[in-house]
């Protein structure tokens, strides 16, 4: 779901009863809980097919590579696990028509996620933990997870500018957290700059393990991630930029 929350309370599914496995109100799962009791971040259990099981009368009932693709917006693009069943066939093998629903799919995923358009750029940060570089901007910029932009104690809203240096044309945007100090942010916006002018292009509350935000197209020079408001000190890991291959 959207937001979708890292921790989760079990409730019961009556008032006064006991929550339990199998006996909780699953619907709360869909997004977890912003405060919840115990780290239990989702995940998405789907097929490629109708059911959990191969048959031939479904061959023509497969996930096609733009449907995977949506799944994989919807889930792990929202900070969850995705979870995909492709039954083998009377054979034991996976059948013809997943595999090409499936190359279909990483097809259209390595075109889109091909080249990261801020990999070259720089960041500046309203904020910086200690002033010190171990908690600088640009470390969301460096493709690796375990260095991340943290705030001072206190500090629980900030931005980070990402300056392309040219004109960037760009519709996608990869947010992830530095999770193994959990998932502190809990709203933020992203401003794109262009002729003078800032303007925001997405919001959210959830971030987590991962966020992919989609966008129309969008020419800008630089670009600015807003954290709004964070239960504490936030922390960025990665921020990255694409252009799907519909953007010309």
């Amino acid at each position: 779901g959207d937001p979708c929350w890292h921790t989760y309370t079990p409730h019961p599914n009556e008032p006064g009863g006991q929550a339990a496995p199998g006996a909780s109100n699953y619907k709360e799962g869909v997004n977890g809980h912003v405060d919840g009791e115990y780290w239990l971040p989702a995940e998405v259990d789907v097929s490629i097919r109708p059911g959990w099981f191969y048959h031939e009368s479904q061959n023509d009932q497969v996930r096609s590579p733009e449907n995977l693709m949506e799944l994989y917006y919807q889930s792990v693009g929202r900070g969850a696990c995705l979870l995909l069943n492709v039954p083998p066939d009377d054979r034991g093998l996976i059948h013809e028509t997943d595999i090409a629903a499936l190359r279909g799919f990483k097809t259209l995923r390595d075109a889109t996620f091909k080249m990261d358009l801020a990999h070259d750029a720089t960041a500046k940060a309203s904020n910086v933990r200690g002033d010190v570089d171990t908690y600088a901007a640009s470390n969301v910029l460096d493709d690796d997870r375990s260095t991340y932009w943290a705030t001072d104690d206190g500090v629980t809203s900030g931005s980070i500018t990402v300056d392309f240096g040219k004109e960037t044309t760009f519709d996608h945007v990869v947010l992830q957290e530095y999770i193994e100090l959990g998932q502190r942010i809990l709203r933020f916006s992203v401003d794109a700059y262009s002729g003078g002018q800032w303007r925001t292009i997405a919001e959210g509350e959830s971030i987590g393990w991962k966020r992919i935000l989609r966008t129309d197209p969008v020419t800008a020079e630089k670009v600015r991630f807003n954290v709004l408001e964070a239960k504490a000190c936030p922390t960025l890991s990665s921020l990255s930029i694409y252009a799907g291959p519909d953007v010309k």
